[in-house]
């Protein structure tokens, strides 16, 4: 498995992927409502990184550079507890100009169990237009 920078090929399967990974893992959510194209907006302007094994992309990591912030990183529902999250976690730390943040819903306990794993932890408790979310801090 390599992680490399996105490039425009992977546009299309990182659409689906996203889709995919959503459906899977955000179960109380209204999953009726994700599109393909959500992966567009909420990647517009971020570094992408991908990660790649066996000619197949496993999944991605999106930063918001400015903020240090690991905005997503979803790895496709085939490829899950195969190392590619720790992977992306890994690929994205040179990206990192400050200790860096995320946003995880408190009830996305799978998430929150594999960054607790990778020395992350809760800072606060808030509450965005999804519902209550920890964010997060690698220290």
């Amino acid at each position: 498995m390599i992680v490399r920078e996105f490039n425009e090929a992977d546009r299309a399967p990182l659409r689906l992927l996203y889709l995919a990974s959503r459906k899977a893992a955000f179960t109380w959510s209204a999953i009726e409502s994700f599109q393909a194209g959500d992966f567009d907006i909420h990647t517009d302007g971020e570094r992408i990184l991908v990660a790649e094994g066996n000619g197949a992309i496993l999944g991605f990591a999106s930063i918001w550079e400015p903020d240090s912030f690991l905005h997503n990183l979803f790895v496709h529902p085939s490829f899950t507890r195969k190392g590619v999250g720790r992977a992306l976690l890994a690929g994205c730390a040179k990206h990192f100009s400050a200790p860096p943040t995320l946003k995880c819903m408190k009830a996305n306990t799978k998430a929150l169990q594999f960054y607790a794993s990778q020395g992350w932890r809760a800072l606060r408790e808030e509450i965005g237009p999804d519902g209550p979310y920890f964010l997060m801090a690698k220290h």
